[in-house]
């Protein structure tokens, strides 16, 4: 009985499976497809790119397949999909790529179905554009003399050997690296591939277009800047060239004359640096005689790029000017541009700093006017104009030094008074202001001297009419009187300007149009020792106070010191006496002449302790024949006053 039911059984099993052989055997797949998404990835890297894709099939039956890329990767597992009857099923992937060893890639995966029959889908192609690492900075430089500290200064506060000298630099949490330590030859290293076959600017340990910020110091001239040994120039330069895997956001470079715009000759404009009128450029090719920073600079440029920021004139790179370029960064609520040109500025009357960037016909959208802070984005703003925004002239001339006295005390200093409602903010909070932009003012105290910074909550955007120097200042004197600022020690304003340029790439230079961005009112310090009037000197004993065209505050900021004692008098060098020890330091003094030079007591920036202010003197020297001036770039000196 069991024998004869069983029989019909197996006949029937047998059957089945009979069937399903002849339906798996038949069974064919007809169709794969796949697709990328996000098809073009621009971001933080590394990057996740994810396929989605099908496969078809005419009848029931299993299918072999596997994933291939465009990296000559293969999958090390196949993959199984069982259909019942004939349709489609999904399939995914994703793939993991991006960053700074690859930061930018073309590539493509596929489907490779290997059974019941061999069949390729569709090449599912994508791009991958990395960001720079956010917050990551190199710095360089091009000689080994002070420039080198100036290098290191920037990103560390300290020089080469360790001393403590700019109290302001790149954040401590900032990925930072000083490259070019003990090389030779280095224009290799800004230099694109896609130009020179030398070029390695994408070098992973010495490439200059790899991080968000790029700094620069070292010798320079308008077609050119050393590089420890040969000399690099724009020609071969290509700055963010994502296609040559170069993610710069930012250029910044400290050295003479490399962003010269204008007339060489500054008479017309009243200054007596050369370069210093960019509002002078009258259109013509780049020439000694008139200087076209669009054409020398703009084809260096590649739409990614944010900004390249240098000098139109000659440049004093030392760790004052890199303390004060952070400080208005760090504290003091400048936007990028503001800050590289007020910071350079500052030591030495005269400076022209100048940013370039490219843009749509807008400046407004542009980084140069966008960039509150710094970002690792790419330059999103278009790619039609070329824009400059540069340092415009004052309203007042750097008067003469007064005669030295023999003797001066020193002054014992404390923080500064603050006002009670802003000290019971605590070190930083936001505040109701009627006369900032936004009605809005956010407040930082440093507790180390007193000092007091605020900036706009907001920004406005647009172009703004102009309104009248006399109206600047009765606003800037407004809050001056509302917080309290004003005292007997205060010297008139000086008022300077944000100026800005801008022409079609493809038009011609002649069709320039100006404007201005903003203004900054600057009040510094004189302090009356028995009837001399002595300067203030440094980053402190000032009050900077910057405007929107419309006369709406962007920031104001005070770094002024209460002095609440004095020494007795301390004999002090006479001027001959300061100024052959200054001789001493320069490397060739026959070879240099004294352009400027100032006396005052010392205010540190507004982040440092300190209990006295002592006199110091200060020394500008210049090259006498302006041939000379690679050789013999600029030099400045400080030199205390006491004698020993």
């Amino acid at each position: 009985m069991r024998r004869y039911l069983s029989h019909p059984v197996t006949v029937m099993a047998l059957l089945v499976l009979c069937l399903v052989l002849t339906q798996t055997a038949d069974a064919k797949v007809t169709k794969a497809v796949l697709s990328a998404s996000p098809a073009e990835f621009r971001g933080d890297c590394p990057g996740v790119i994810t396929f989605t894709g099908t496969i078809t099939v005419d009848a029931p039956g299993k299918v072999k397949y596997i994933f291939t890329r465009s990296d000559g990767a293969i999958d090390t597992i196949t993959k199984t999909l069982v259909f019942k009857k004939a349709g489609t099923q999904k399939v995914k992937t994703t793939w993991t790529l991006g960053g700074q060893v690859l930061p930018c890639y073309e590539g493509w995966e596929a489907i490779d179905v290997t059974a019941p029959n061999t069949l390729t889908s569709n090449q599912a192609k994508f791009n991958i554009k990395c960001n720079p690492p956010l917050n990551s900075a190199l710095s360089a430089h091009g000689n080994t003399d002070w420039h080198i500290n100036t290098a290191n200064e920037f990103l560390f506060g300290v020089d080469m050997n360790g001393n403590a000298t700019a109290p302001n630099h790149a954040p401590d949490s900032w990925t930072k690296q000083h490259m070019h330590v003990g090389l030779s030859n280095t224009a290799k290293y800004y230099y694109d591939k896609s130009l020179t076959a030398s070029g390695m600017d994408t070098d992973a340990a010495s490439g200059i277009d790899r991080a968000m910020l790029f700094f620069y110091a070292g010798h320079g001239w308008p077609p050119a800047w050393d590089t420890l040994g040969d000399s690099a120039s724009q020609t071969d330069v290509k700055l963010a060239n994502i296609a040559g895997k170069g993610t710069l956001r930012y250029y910044w470079q400290c050295s003479c004359e490399v962003f010269a715009h204008g007339p060489l000759s500054s008479s017309s404009c009243g200054a007596s640096m050369e370069y210093s009128c960019p509002q002078n450029f009258d259109g013509s090719h780049d020439s000694a005689a008139m200087r076209n920073v669009f054409e020398r600079w703009g084809p260096a440029l590649s739409p990614d790029l944010r900004m390249a920021c240098g000098g139109s004139t000659s440049m004093w790179c030392w760790y004052d000017n890199v303390n004060a370029v952070w400080d208005d960064y760090n504290i003091n609520g400048m936007s990028v541009a503001e800050s590289f040109i007020d910071g350079f500025s500052s030591s030495h009357p005269g400076v022209v700093p100048l940013c370039i960037t490219m843009g749509g016909s807008n400046i407004t959208n542009t980084p140069l006017y966008t960039d509150t802070t710094f970002t690792n984005q790419p330059n999103t703003s278009g790619s039609g104009y070329y824009h400059i925004i540069y340092l415009g002239g004052g309203t007042q001339t750097e008067a003469k030094p007064s005669m030295v006295p023999l003797k001066l005390p020193k002054l014992i200093v404390v923080a500064a008074d603050i006002l009670p409602n802003l000290k019971a903010l605590g070190a930083s909070a936001s505040i109701s202001q009627d006369m900032f932009a936004g009605k809005k003012a956010i407040v930082h105290i440093d507790e180390a001297s007193g000092s007091v910074h605020m900036k706009a909550a907001m920004r406005e955007q647009g172009i703004e009419a102009r309104i009248s120097d006399t109206e600047y200042l009765r606003r800037a004197d407004a809050l001056v009187k509302k917080m309290k600022w004003d005292n007997s020690e205060m010297t008139k304003p000086v008022v300077t300007r944000l100026m800005t340029a801008s022409m079609p790439i493809d038009g011609k230079t002649k069709d320039a149009t100006q404007g201005q961005k903003s203004v900054l009112i600057t009040y510094s310090r004189e302090i009356d020792v028995n009837g001399t009037k002595v300067d203030v000197l440094g980053a402190g004993g000032k009050v900077k106070i910057l405007m929107s065209n419309a006369g709406n505050i962007l920031s104001a900021n005070r770094i002024w010191r209460k002095i609440k004692d004095r020494t007795a008098g301390i004999p002090l060098k006479s001027f001959e006496e300061a100024q052959a020890e200054a001789i001493k330091k320069l490397p060739d003094a026959d070879a240099y002449k004294l352009d400027q030079w100032k006396w005052g007591y010392k205010e540190p920036a507004g982040n440092l302790r300190t209990t006295e202010m002592t006199v110091v003197f200060q020394f500008w020297f210049v090259p006498k024949k302006h041939e000379d001036q690679r050789q013999y770039p600029p030099v400045f000196t400080e030199i205390q006053a006491e004698k020993q």
